[in-house]
This record gives structure tokens, C-alpha cells and sequence, in this order.
């Protein structure tokens, strides 16, 4: 119990880093696509707090992002960036986008 509010404490916190990040990250995505990357990376964050605190297993970190992102998706359904965004589906896609975040995405010339 106590690792699943430590899960929500995380993800709520990580949403709203994420968002920051992602909307200062993508700006040429405009702000519609940083928040889906935002939300995102606080449900990657979320999995990863409570995978090091012993809650989640492999596989069970895997089920909580894969069921998140579909509920991410079906709620931004009516958003147009939706489809450039790449989604994350388990843990190693989890790992990917917070090594991006990580090291700072590099900008395009535009």
C-alpha cells in the first residue's frame, strides 16, 4: 500500500515536471504534444519509484504503463498532435524517454 501512494505521489509530481520539461523541450510540438509527453514521463516516473522501492516487479511495472498510456490515449483522442507523438509502451520505452529527458533533447534547425 504504501508503495502504490509513494507510485501516485510520484506520478502526480512527475506529471507536472514532465509537463514543464516537455513544454520547454517541445516547443516546435507546440503545447499540446509537451503535455502528452509530460504526462508521460510522470507515469514513467511513477513506475520507476515504485519498481526501486520494491513495489513493482518487471512485469508489473510493464501492466501499469501499458494500462496508463491507453488511458492517456483514449483521453487525448480529440487532440491533433496526438499522432506525432511517439508513444511509450513498457518499461524499456520508459527507460528511452527519461534518457532523453535526461540529456536534453537536441533542438532541429528550423
Amino acid at each position: 500500500m504504501r508503495a502504490a501512494i509513494m507510485a501516485l505521489i510520484f506520478l502526480l509530481i512527475g506529471v507536472a515536471v514532465g509537463g514543464v520539461l516537455a513544454v520547454g523541450f517541445g516547443a516546435g510540438m507546440g503545447a499540446a504534444g509537451g503535455l502528452l509527453m509530460g504526462a508521460q514521463t510522470g507515469v514513467c516516473l511513477a513506475a520507476e519509484a515504485a519498481r526501486g522501492q520494491g513495489g513493482l516487479d518487471e512485469a508489473g511495472a510493464d501492466a501499469l504503463i501499458s494500462t496508463a498510456m491507453n488511458k492517456i490515449r483514449a483521453k487525448s483522442e480529440s487532440i491533433p498532435m496526438q499522432s506525432g507523438v511517439e508513444w511509450v509502451k513498457d518499461s524499456a520505452g520508459c527507460a528511452r524517454l527519461l534518457e532523453q529527458f535526461s540529456k536534453g533533447m537536441e533542438r532541429k534547425p528550423g
